[in-house]
């Protein structure tokens, strides 16, 4: 008994020095990248944080580290990498949205009157008078060309009323799961069939000398009718805008609290518009009458037509303008350099329009989905509610990313397009101060996200074998403050741009 005791103890001795030497040399073995996100995720900071993360060669997918790479997060905004990519693969870098002008009835050629109503037909275009493709002196020249356009018709007057039409992603305007303290914002602004001017006014606040003082709106542009602030701004001492907007889609009373730095004048803070389509119709009525046109009925939408009885399913329209917003490359451009919100939600919705013929966020969602799923690309564990990452019920995994970008350096025609959207590290975009001064500096190409307790980031390194590598990490709930968990993952990138194996 005491000799088969001595021979199983030699055993379990044997196997656990075996099994102890084995995790020496695993160790042993690890490359620098997988050694410095086992320490970044050991940091004192994110002992609360869930962590996903992966790297992989681009052309060859070889797995470089990784480190819970199919754990679902909430991505912020690097959500705007799957909806990017997708509008280029289904819409085509070169498509372009259309807003059309219509009238139905006939012109009287004779009495220069436009007998019936016209109509501004959206199409979805995001970027109607948007300042990412005006500057402010040039915003209001495409409804000066409708106008003139209408004036060369022979038109002197309009007998019935100016209408749009936004119908095509119908009346939700804001996706569901967004929250109420984002949509009344300026970043919060939601996509509409015929949005205008980034679906965004602008208030420009004088504050007091000293803190508490209050904060007056001095004026807000553009002006939209029967829009009212109720206003609980007070200077402070803070050199950051600490202000937010109550408000939601179609209502004109809009609560502003919060604080702005003191002694300011014309200190701007962004609001969302409530009504992006009324505001065009009201935009284009008042450039007609500027050039002497008349109309006989105030400026409506088909929105409110259709909710107080009124349909116009029977009256023919005729088309007589279209015009054409920039190449959908242009526009997937400064929605990854910038982050903006706006832009993603209409690609989202308008891949719905493409795959299904509706323009909700639920049918874009739908399609983008299904769309890497015929790519062969595991969805599982992908949950997408909107197309900016603005929503919290998004969950997406490192590996989900890192799929995607890899379909896109290795198979898709359009990804010089995508990947000359991503911002550089170290110079431009939203990663304009990331890894400045470092080896990561230029060799860093990626789309951040951030919100509260989120930092993630997606897209491709140079390394310094001269491979292109393929990244993402997405952190939730980590408890140090933005610049302090950038400053960690800083480490990180560079551990990736230093990787020679």
């Amino acid at each position: 008994m005491q000799k088969i005791f001595i021979i199983l103890l030699f055993f379990y001795l044997h196997a656990n020095c075996v099994n102890s030497q084995n995790i020496n040399v695993t160790d042993s073995t690890k490359n620098p990248v997988q050694l410095a996100i086992e320490a970044f995720a050991n940091d004192a900071d994110l002992k609360n944080a869930a962590i996903s993360f992966k790297v992989v060669e681009a052309f060859g997918n070889k797995t470089i580290a990784e480190l819970n790479p199919d754990m679902s997060l909430v991505p912020a905004s690097t959500m705007k990498i799957i909806t990017t990519a997708t509008a280029l693969e289904v819409l085509g870098a070169g498509y372009r949205f259309k807003t059309t002008l219509q009238y139905t009835g006939y012109i009287d050629t004779v009495k220069h009157v436009l007998m019936g109503d016209l109509i501004i037909k959206g199409g979805g275009d995001p970027t109607l008078g948007s300042k990412f493709f005006n500057d402010k002196n040039q915003a209001i020249n495409f409804m000066q060309t409708w106008a003139d356009t209408i004036k060369k018709m022979g038109i002197d007057s309009i007998a019935g009323r100016i209408i749009a039409d936004a119908e095509i992603y119908g009346w939700d305007m804001a996706p569901a799961t967004w929250s109420l303290g984002d949509v009344g914002n300026g970043y919060g602004a939601a996509p509409c069939g015929l949005s205008i001017y980034d679906n965004v006014c602008v208030l420009k606040f004088r504050s007091g000398k000293n803190a508490g003082d209050s904060a007056y709106i001095e004026c807000i542009n553009p002006y939209i009718p029967e829009l009212e602030f109720y206003n609980e701004v007070y200077a402070a001492n803070t050199p950051e805008d600490n202000a937010y907007i109550l408000g939601v889609p179609y209502a004109n009373k809009r609560f502003i609290r919060g604080t702005i730095p003191k002694g300011k004048e014309d200190f701007e803070v962004k609001s969302s518009l409530p009504d992006p389509a009324y505001l065009a119709a009201f935009e284009l009525e008042h450039e007609l009458h500027t050039i002497g046109i008349k109309t006989a009925k105030s400026c409506t939408t088909l929105r409110n037509l259709k909710l107080n009885g009124i349909h116009l399913n029977n009256e023919k329209r005729t088309d007589f303008y279209v015009h054409y917003s920039p190449y959908l490359s242009s526009i997937v451009y400064w929605t990854n350099l910038v982050s903006v919100n706006l832009f993603a939600e209409h690609l989202c919705n308008q891949i719905g329009v493409a795959k299904y013929a509706n323009g909700t966020t639920h049918s874009g969602t739908l399609g983008i989905t299904e769309f890497w799923k015929s790519k062969g690309i595991d969805v599982s564990g992908l949950y997408i509610t909107d197309g900016s990452g603005l929503s919290r019920y998004n969950a997406v995994a490192a590996s989900h990313l890192v799929s995607i970008l890899n379909y896109m350096a290795n198979r898709s025609k359009n990804f010089a397009a995508f990947e000359n959207s991503l911002p550089v590290a170290g110079k431009s975009g939203t990663l304009s101060h990331l890894c400045k001064g470092t080896r990561a500096q230029n060799k860093l190409v990626a789309k951040s996200g951030s919100m509260t307790r989120i930092k993630s980031y997606a897209g491709y390194v140079k390394a310094k074998n001269g491979k292109k590598l393929t990244f993402a990490i997405i952190i939730n709930n980590y408890n140090c403050n933005m610049r302090q968990i950038e400053k960690k993952i800083e480490k990180l990138m560079i551990a990736m741009v230093d990787f020679t194996e």
